[in-house]
């Protein structure tokens, strides 16, 4: 009796003291993983939300840019992280999409991780060529890329990312015959198509409007399921080429190591909400839309994207590797 009773005091002990250190969060710096280079969407926005966010939490938070395998580096390095909220993932829908095309993982996103908040969603990416093309819409590329005299090559940040899907959707939907080349970062994809190493890339606007108005790139259509506001005479993919595609795009969300207390994913949520609900911060999000979600909200939300995104891949025949 004595040896249980001891047993229930230490528990209780250790929950009372896990409890006003999770309140005290955070007393030093923050660790966020960010999966690209600096350059990209993800990366830009990422690093612009924390930037608040440090301000509001009173500690710093060092950003770690930790690029390559399609964010699997950043997502390991977060998920073998003690769970004190210490160290945090800011990364998109490739950290799933990872579990679909690898057949190991030194991870695993749905259980290593803790969901902390889905804070954007993007509604569709801009079909971006490189000005030596001739193609000037949808259906123009396409015919084009048919053509073994003058192949068409897109890019994407890796095996399974969003990008990748999206090219092969284009491909099985079509009959394009766009073949992939995988890079490190969306800063070298835009840099490889800007010099014609590639024909063609998808993008959240954010990042590539000024090369778009200097005439370093031009965009041919979007994959939403309405045109962007941001630029209304450009038609969808549905208008242009391939009658009834619509593809989303992709997501931002913040990720904890699992076992990271529900006080301290509450504090991470509760901030990182904050910031990316401000009215003025949306203009800043390049076609980028607030979700904020709750974190059962944001669990819910993951089991969902794996099952369609699996589905996704069948029909693109993105196999595992």
């Amino acid at each position: 009796m004595r040896h249980a009773a001891k047993s229930v005091l230490l528990l209780l002990v250790l929950t009372f003291a896990q409890a006003a250190w999770s309140q005290a969060y955070p007393t030093r710096p923050i660790r966020l993983l960010l999966p690209q280079p600096p350059g990209g969407t993800m990366e830009t926005v990422g690093r612009m939300l924390s930037q608040q966010v440090s301000a509001a939490m009173g500690q710093p938070i060092v950003i770690d840019n930790r690029s390559g395998a399609n964010g699997i580096i950043a997502g390991e390095l977060t998920a073998k992280a003690l769970p004190d909220g210490y160290t945090v993932l800011y990364t998109s829908a490739s950290i799933v999409n990872n579990q679909l095309v690898h057949k190991k993982l030194p991870f695993d996103a749905l259980k290593d991780l803790e969901p902390v908040s889905q804070l954007t969603t993007l509604p569709g990416y801009l079909v971006l060529v490189t000005p030596q093309l001739p193609a000037k819409n949808m259906k123009e590329l396409i015919e084009l890329s048919k053509n073994p005299r003058t192949p068409v090559h897109f890019g994407s940040s890796g095996l399974g990312n969003n990008q990748h899907l999206l090219g092969e959707l284009i491909n099985a939907r079509s009959g394009a015959k766009l073949a992939h080349v995988p890079y490190k970062g969306f800063a070298l994809i835009i840099t490889a198509v800007m010099a014609n190493e590639i024909q063609v890339a998808f993008s959240a606007p954010l990042t590539v409007i000024p090369h778009i108005k200097a005439g370093r790139l031009r965009t041919i259509a979007f994959t939403g399921a309405k045109r962007w506001e941001g630029m209304p005479e450009l038609p969808t993919v549905s208008e242009s080429g391939i009658p009834g595609m619509v593809f989303e795009a992709s997501w931002h969300g913040l990720f904890a190591p699992a076992g990271t207390s529900p006080q301290i994913v509450s504090r991470l949520q509760t901030e990182y909400g904050k910031v990316v609900s401000v009215p003025k911060m949306r203009d800043s999000l390049g076609g980028h839309v607030p979700v904020a979600s709750a974190p059962p909200e944001f669990r819910k939300f993951l089991r969902e994207y794996f099952r369609e995104t699996a589905e996704q891949m069948r029909i693109a025949n993105v196999k595992p590797e």
